[in-house]
C-alpha cells in the first residue's frame, strides 16, 4: 500500500509468552490447554502473605533475545509494580519493569525485497547490512508477569485465570516502520527468533506471541508525529497487515475531510475486516509504578553475558548464508530450509547421515537434492498432517538412505516418491529394503534391457518405419512401450539411450541397402 501524501508512523509492542515450565514467580504449570482456573496458586492469584520468587530461566531468556538484537544490557534492574484494576488481574497489580529494562537500544533487521519474509536478526555489523535491508530499532525488551483471560458473551463474561503469572518478554519498537507490509516482515522475523532461540514456541493462535500496533500518518516530508492510535486483538501477522492497511486508509479520510484524528484504543474485528472503538485515550493512564518491595534486584554480571552468548544457536541469517557458501543452495532453497530451526537441523542430519554413505562426491549436488526432498516431500506432509519435521516417520537417517539410492541410480524420481509414501506407513523398514519388495528397484544393466527394446521394435516396424521417416516423436511411444513390457523398474534414461542406437542402427542398415 502506497499513499503519494502520507507517511505512516508505526511501532509495534509485541508480548512473548516464554517457555518455561512454571510461571514467572510461583511454581505452578504453564502448560496451554488446562481447564480454566486449574493452573493457578496463592502467589499468581495475590493472596496476603505471599512472596514471588523469580524464576532465574526467565532471566536466561530475556538476555538471549537481547543479544540476539544487540542490545545494551542493564546490570542492574528492578521489577515494579503496574497498577491497574481490571477482573482478568487479581492483584490489583502486574509485576513489570519501568524505568529499568533488563535489554535495551538494540535492532532487529528485515529484508525488504523479500518474498518470503526472511530477514535477518541483527547479527551483521553495520558495515554488512545488504542494502534492500532495514533496521528497525528497539527501544526496550523487559520481563513483566501476564494476566488472566476475559471471555466475554452476551450474558456475561468469563475470566480463566490460568494465565496469570505466565512470563513474558514484552518487546517494544522504535516508531521505525512506514508501511503495513514492514511490520508484518518485522514481526514475522521476530517470530522466527524467538523460536530459533528456544525461548517461545511463537504461536499467535495460542497467545504465545501477541501484538498490539500505534500507528499515525504525517504528510510526507513532516518530521512532527501525527495523533496516533492503538490497535488491539492482533492475533495473527496478517491480521497486523490488514488492520494496519484498514486504519492508515480512515486516517488519510479522516484528516483528508478535515477532521482530526481521535487518540483512541482500537479493536481489530477480523470477520468485518474494520476496527472498532475499544476506549479513548485522551492521556496516557496513570499505573502508579514503583519498585516492588517483594522483589530484589536483578544484577547481571560479565559472566552472565558471556556464558548466554557462548551459548546462542547459530541465528537464521548465519545459517542461511553457510548454506549458500558451504553448499551452494540457490538463496531460494536456504532461506525455505532455515526458516524454521527444526527444519534446518533436519535437513543437515540427513546430508551428514548421507555423506557417510556417499564417502565423498560431488557434495553441492547431494545438497541440493536432499533440499529439493525437503522442500516438497518433507514440508508437504509435515504440512498436510499439521505435524512438526520431528514427528515425522521419515527420519533423517531414513531420508538419506532414499537420497542415497537416486544418487546410485537405483530408483527413478517417482520410485523414490512413491517410497517416501510408504515410509510413512512403514516406520521400520529401510528405503532400500522397501524398493526392492515393491519392485522399484532400477534395472540400468544394458544387457538386462536390449532384449526387450529389441522385442518392441520388431512387435512395432511400421511405427519404427514411420519413425525413420521423420516421425521422431513415437520415441515417447516405445519408451513407454518398453517400460509396461519390462519385469521391473528400468532405467528410463538407459531405455532412451538404447532405443536411440538400435533405431539409428536401422536407420544405418536402410540407407546401405
Amino acid at each position: 500500500m502506497v499513499h503519494d501524501k502520507y507517511e505512516p508512523v508505526i511501532g509495534l509492542e509485541v508480548h512473548v509468552q516464554l517457555d518455561t515450565a512454571s510461571k514467572v514467580f510461583s511454581p505452578d504449570s504453564t502448560a496451554f490447554g488446562a481447564r480454566p482456573n486449574t493452573q493457578v496458586d496463592p502467589i499468581s492469584l495475590g493472596h496476603p502473605g505471599t512472596l514471588p520468587v523469580l524464576n532465574e530461566k526467565v532471566i536466561q531468556y530475556v538476555l538471549r533475545l537481547g543479544l540476539a538484537t544487540r542490545c545494551k544490557v542493564s546490570r542492574r534492574s528492578v521489577f515494579a509494580r503496574k497498577h491497574y484494576f481490571y477482573p482478568d488481574l487479581p492483584k490489583g497489580y502486574q509485576i513489570s519493569q519501568y524505568d529499568t529494562p533488563i535489554c535495551y537500544d538494540g535492532f532487529v533487521e528485515i529484508d525488504l525485497e523479500s518474498d518470503d519474509g526472511a530477514a535477518s536478526n541483527g547479527a551483521l555489523d553495520a558495515a554488512e547490512s545488504p542494502a534492500s535491508t532495514k533496521r528497525i530499532g528497539l527501544t526496550r525488551i523487559h520481563i513483566e508477569e501476564d494476566a488472566g483471560k476475559s471471555t466475554h458473551a452476551e450474558t456475561g463474561s468469563l475470566v480463566d485465570y490460568n494465565r496469570c503469572g505466565v512470563p513474558l518478554l514484552e518487546v517494544v519498537s522504535e516508531p521505525d516502520l512506514r508501511s503495513p507490509r514492514e511490520a508484518y516482515l518485522y514481526l514475522k522475523n521476530l517470530r522466527k527468533l524467538v523460536r530459533y532461540l528456544g525461548i517461545s514456541d511463537g504461536n499467535m493462535e495460542e497467545g504465545s506471541l501477541r501484538c498490539d500496533a500505534n500507528v499515525s500518518v504525517r504528510p510526507c516530508g513532516q518530521n512532527r508525529f501525527g495523533t496516533r492510535t492503538e490497535l488491539k486483538n492482533l492475533n495473527s501477522m496478517r491480521h497486523v497487515e490488514q488492520a494496519l492497511e484498514y486504519e492508515i486508509t480512515r486516517q488519510i479520510a479522516s484528516v483528508e475531510a478535515g477532521t482530526p484524528v481521535e487518540q483512541c484504543t482500537l479493536l481489530w474485528d477480523a470477520d468485518a475486516g474494520e476496527t472498532r472503538t475499544m476506549r479513548s485515550k485522551e492521556d496516557a493512564q496513570d499505573y502508579r509504578y514503583f519498585p516492588d518491595p517483594d522483589l530484589v534486584a536483578i544484577n547481571i554480571s560479565d559472566e552472565d553475558i558471556r556464558s548466554v552468548r557462548e551459548n546462542l544457536p547459530e541465528m537464521p541469517d548465519q545459517r542461511r548464508e553457510r548454506f549458500m557458501s558451504d553448499f551452494g543452495l540457490p538463496a531460494y532453497d536456504a532461506g525455505v530450509l532455515t526458516e524454521e530451526r527444526e527444519v534446518a537441523e533436519y535437513f543437515e542430519d540427513t546430508l551428514r547421515a548421507l555423506f557417510k554413505r556417499t564417502k565423498g562426491g560431488d557434495t553441492r549436488t547431494q545438497a541440493k537434492l536432499v533440499s529439493n526432498f525437503v522442500m516438497t516431500d518433507v514440508l508437504r506432509v509435515t504440512n498436510e498432517d499439521n505435524i512438526s519435521v520431528q514427528e515425522l516417520a521419515v527420519t533423517p537417517r531414513r531420508l538419506a538412505q532414499l537420497v542415497y539410492l537416486r544418487i546410485e541410480d537405483k530408483i527413478s524420481s517417482s520410485g523414490a516418491q512413491d517410497i517416501f509414501e510408504m515410509m510413512q506407513d512403514d516406520h521400520e523398514s529401510s528405503a532400500g529394503k522397501l524398493a526392492d519388495e515393491n519392485d522399484l528397484i532400477q534395472v540400468s544393466d544394458r544387457s538386462d534391457i536390449e532384449p526387450v527394446v529389441e522385442s518392441i521394435l520388431q512387435e512395432n516396424g511400421g511405427k519404427v518405419d514411420a519413425y525413420l521417416g521423420g516421425k521422431e516423436g513415437l520415441l515417447g511411444f516405445f519408451i513407454g512401450q518398453v517400460m509396461r513390457s519390462f519385469d521391473g523398474s528400468p532405467n528410463p534414461e538407459v531405455v532412451r539411450d538404447v532405443l536411440q542406437e538400435k533405431l539409428e542402427a536401422r536407420r544405418s542398415d536402410d540407407s546401405t541397402a
